[in-house]
């Protein structure tokens, strides 16, 4: 990737429209200051004194939140309950400048929630362990009806569909079998249109789209019952037969390795930025899935997308304590300071 490429794509990447569909999450930071604390007089616990939030959109939002921040044109299509982290999250997505309107309300399920208490003081917090608020039980057939319909009409109005599964529990998040279903229906009544799916535990159960997982998923996703930290040569071997058995571009992000792209034309390493720490990898892999999405949107080559990706991450997890994202202009500062 060349520093005009980053420049082109960055200059036109505000006329990009992208749907996003998937979990969308509230992460709820809770800022604790330890001069504070004081016993509980009904247990002698220590009782943490919060002193600031920091609201922010999780999951499939934070993928909107990295979109939106490098200028594209968002709409979502997801869940939030009737409670007040749903009201939270779609203020949170409004105030960044998504489109919301085709968001559904459930009000039989809970809102998902990562709330994550930070205990210290500004620029020097631990997290503490988290309290998630998620749902167990599949939606509703009219609720995921819905999400079907409101998919459809955003696609078609959209550069590329960006479908986000966040969740492990088999059917219990909103990119259940029947909605996984009509993406890949959809892939294949409109080749043109970039659809690109992210997926901790069933990335093998799409076909025909851009699939997005790690190292260690993307072994997963070939051998079931590995355990384990995979070395280079497996997931060579595993990222080749997903790419055979998907007919897409496969990526495989890798931390501090980069990424590998397998394609029409190979295998390709794009290389890691190497930036100084501290780091926050949480939320990396969003990062680098609004970077490839963007990319494939404004017609670049999967070798392009995933140095953009690896930019845009290389940015984000240098934002300690907040959900972040990078803007046009870090990018393209990124690009001239470590990668000429």
């Amino acid at each position: 990737m060349t520093l005009q490429t980053v420049k082109d794509l960055m200059a036109r990447a505000s006329g990009a429209k992208v749907t996003v569909v998937g979990d969308f999450c509230l992460d709820k930071y809770l800022y604790i200051d330890p001069a504070l604390d004081e016993p509980s007089l009904e247990t002698g616990k220590t009782a943490y004194q919060v002193i600031g939030k920091g609201l922010y959109p999780g999951g499939a939002g934070n993928v909107a939140s990295n979109l939106r921040g490098l200028t594209a044109q968002v709409k979502c299509v997801g869940i939030v309950g009737d409670d007040g982290e749903g009201y939270e999250l779609l203020r949170a997505l409004e105030s960044i400048g998504a489109d919301t309107s085709m968001m559904v309300r459930d009000p039989n399920r809970c809102t998902s929630t990562y709330t994550k208490p930070m205990y210290g003081t500004p620029g020097n917090y631990t997290e503490l362990n988290r309290l998630d608020f998620k749902n167990f039980k599949p939606m509703d057939k009219d609720i995921e009806a819905k999400i079907i319909a409101n998919m459809l009409v955003c696609a078609a109005e959209s550069d590329a569909l960006l479908v986000l599964d966040q969740f492990i529990e088999p059917d219990c998040g909103v990119i259940n079998t029947a909605v996984r279903e009509a993406v890949i229906a959809l892939a294949a009544e409109k080749p043109e249109l970039v659809i690109y799916a992210d997926s901790r535990a069933f990335i093998h159960l799409f076909s025909d789209v851009v699939v997005k997982c790690n190292n260690f998923e993307v072994v997963k996703s070939i051998d079931t019952n590995f355990e384990g930290e995979p070395d280079g040569d497996m997931v060579l071997d595993c990222g080749s037969k997903l790419y055979a058995k998907n007919n897409r571009p496969v990526f495989v992000t890798r931390g501090k390795h980069g990424s590998m792209v397998f394609d029409a034309e190979g295998v390709y390493n794009s290389p890691a930025v190497d930036v100084p720490g501290p780091f926050d990898i949480c939320g990396a892999g969003d990062a680098s899935a609004s970077g490839i999405v963007l990319a494939l949107a404004l017609g670049a080559s999967p070798r392009d997308a995933a140095d953009l990706a690896n930019i845009i991450s290389s940015i984000t997890i240098q934002q300690i304590g907040v959900t972040g994202f990078a803007t046009p202009a870090q990018v393209i500062t990124r690009y001239e300071e470590y990668c000429m």
